[in-house]
């Protein structure tokens, strides 16, 4: 029979009433068993629905006394109330973890207008069978249809409104109180990028564009704004001996709205595994549909040597640094400790780049590959070192494409897949592939020159300066975007404004072997073109002394002097080593010898692809 209760304090969400005088939960009308400190922990979340309760109020009004196991009874009291409600933590519908600091109630709430008296039914159990209880079956299960209506109603607007098709992983925070960790949370961040980044239709930012915001005091919604995102990823990482914890959590930045969080943890040998957890569960609450194919590849793991593991990480942090020596170092300490680390071999290739140590690189790649060959940053490497070493334009196309199907948002497969097709001329598609780097690392001034480089080759002068401009407000330590905004300045006529940005590349780059000569060799034809002969004669002289004269930048002056003939005979001499004149065919400032038949007949050479 039905028994009416007349009561103002009842709150109702989804197809549950909960009775704040009575102490009653009920579901489509029937009392469930739930009462006690599971009951009042859900009472003080109804209060503020929407709003995070902490784990210090909750303490100070239920658990007041330092004697009792407060961790213990609050988990679960809210694991109780899960369980009533049918609740998930992965995946919540009605309350909300937020990691370390407390809960929030996330469904929406009706709260009774307290001037007036409110009714409800409750059902009690049958006295008896019959018509009746067929007719009050009936009505039972019409009320449930019309709950679930409504509630998969509910969930369809609110999934709509929470719609997650990028996101941005910030700097994971490093909780064990040693600064000497800080390389740990930060390569447990690169993890996560790395994991993500495989789910094709999910735009992951670059982990150089995230690491800016590291510490920022930025709100979230600024971040998603400056990034162009729709989701932030942010968290903890704690270690403790050979223990690791995570904590992290997914946020729809449009509005702050907490969509997912939870901690995870484990023994270091287990990290990757650790990781993938995480990056498994961050996959399963965004926009865009994974399929078991990717979720495969997202949650793979195998246990890693600790130390080798350790080693890895601090390789990437100097790597990251620009303190190639010391990345290179740990890298091959890593592959000591551990010779099967397909991870520590793909680093040190990077690193063995930076030191201009060509064939070590590609020994350490080749044994990458061996280890794991879809490694998608090995065959990014696979396919630069085809490009710029062996100047094979088929092979390096074919690296850069398997390395961007296997993974989508590797920034440096798209800058390097964009470069070969601007320097063949192929400049719609270079500069698409550009775009998507940049797009990838919206933040990242090195990038976004080299997108400004694609823009000036691709002879889009205003562009280029434009883009170049914006690369070095975000960072004005980068000396590439002061070496192309100078090339193009120079190759444009605004002289003055290309040998001051030429000097400036020039000084920041000064450390760098392999880029301090190619500075040089620009501003020297800045200067000739300018008419400052005797500074760029003196630069000619400068490269024509050393050891190994660089033929190519030699060739660059004399062009730049007007002298046609000993140009073109350099340029000869540099045509020997083909990997110097990659960027022959679209360069302009050739364009004062591209109609000579002797350029046209080195271009001719090159085997550039048609």
């Amino acid at each position: 029979m039905e028994k009416i209760i007349q009561t103002a304090n009842i709150v109702r969400f989804a197809n549950f009433q909960v009775d704040l005088d009575a102490g009653e939960l009920r579901k489509n009308g029937l009392k469930l068993k739930f009462s006690g400190q599971p009951f009042e922990v859900l009472a003080i979340l109804l209060e503020q629905p929407g709003t995070i309760v902490t784990r210090e109020q909750l303490q100070k009004r239920l658990w007041p006394d330092s004697f009792v196991d407060f961790d213990h009874n609050l988990n679960s009291a809210i694991n109780r109330i899960r369980e009533a409600m049918g609740d998930s933590a992965e995946n919540p519908q009605f309350i909300e973890t937020l990691p370390r600091r407390g809960y929030r109630f996330i469904a929406p709430v009706t709260k009774p207008d307290t001037a007036d008296c409110d009714a409800i039914k409750v059902i009690e159990p049958p006295r008896s069978f019959g018509s009746q209880l067929a007719v009050r079956n009936w009505f039972l299960l019409a009320a449930l249809a019309m709950a679930l209506i409504l509630s998969a109603g509910w969930w369809f607007w609110h999934d709509s409104r929470h719609r997650i098709t990028s996101v941005a992983v910030l700097p994971l925070a490093n909780l064990s109180h040693d600064p000497e960790q800080d390389y740990f949370a930060d390569g447990v961040t690169d993890e996560l990028i790395t994991r993500l980044a495989n789910i094709t239709g999910l735009k992951v930012t670059s982990r150089t564009s995230v690491m800016r915001f590291k510490g920022t005091k930025k709100s979230l919604p600024e971040i998603a704004r400056e990034l162009g995102v729709d989701g932030i990823v942010e968290g903890t990482v704690e270690r403790a001996g050979n223990r690791v914890r995570i904590s992290a959590q997914l946020i729809d930045a449009s509005d702050d709205t907490h969509l997912w969080a939870d901690t995870y943890e484990r023994d270091l040998q287990d990290i990757l595994a650790l990781q993938a957890d995480v990056a498994l569960a961050i996959s399963h609450h965004v926009s865009v549909a994974v399929s078991s194919a990717q979720e495969k590849q997202i949650g793979s793991a195998q246990t890693v040597n600790p130390r080798a593991y350790e080693l890895y990480l601090k390789g990437r942090h100097f790597y990251w640094s620009g303190e190639f020596r010391q990345a290179q170092e740990n890298f091959e300490g890593a592959v000591k400790a551990d010779p099967h680390y397909a991870r520590a071999y793909a680093g040190l290739v990077d690193a063995y780049w930076f030191e201009g140590k060509s064939a070590e690189g590609k020994a350490a790649l080749q044994q990458a590959l061996q280890l794991e060959p879809n490694l998608a940053d090995a065959h990014a490497s696979l396919g630069w070192s085809k490009l710029v070493d062996d100047v094979d334009w088929t092979e390096a196309e074919r690296e850069f494409k398997f390395a961007i199907d296997h993974n989508p948002n590797s920034e440096q497969a798209h800058l390097w897949y964009g470069c070969e097709l601007v320097w063949e001329g192929r400049f719609t598609e270079g500069l698409a592939q550009m775009r998507t780097a940049a797009e990838l690392a919206p933040t990242t001034s090195s990038i976004n020159a080299f997108y400004g480089m694609g823009l000036y080759q691709s002879r889009h002068y205003d562009e280029a300066i434009r883009q170049l401009k914006a690369a070095i407000e975000l960072d004005p330590s980068v000396p590439a975007a002061y070496f192309w905004l100078g090339t193009a300045y120079a190759t444009t006529g605004n002289y003055d404004e290309a040998i001051e940005n030429l000097q400036k590349a020039g000084e920041l780059g000064k450390d760098r072997p392999n880029s301090a000569g190619g500075f040089r060799g620009r501003l020297a034809f800045a200067y000739a073109v300018a008419g400052r002969r005797k500074e760029a004669e003196d630069i000619l002289t400068e490269f024509q002394k050393r050891p190994t004269p660089p033929s190519v930048l030699i060739a660059l002056v004399y062009t730049g002097l007007g002298n046609k003939d000993q140009a073109l005979f350099w340029l000869n001499k540099a045509a020997e080593r083909k990997s110097s004149l990659i960027q022959l065919r679209v360069d302009p400032q050739w364009d004062l010898l591209r109609s000579d038949p002797r350029f046209q007949e080195i271009v001719r050479r090159m085997n550039f692809p048609n």
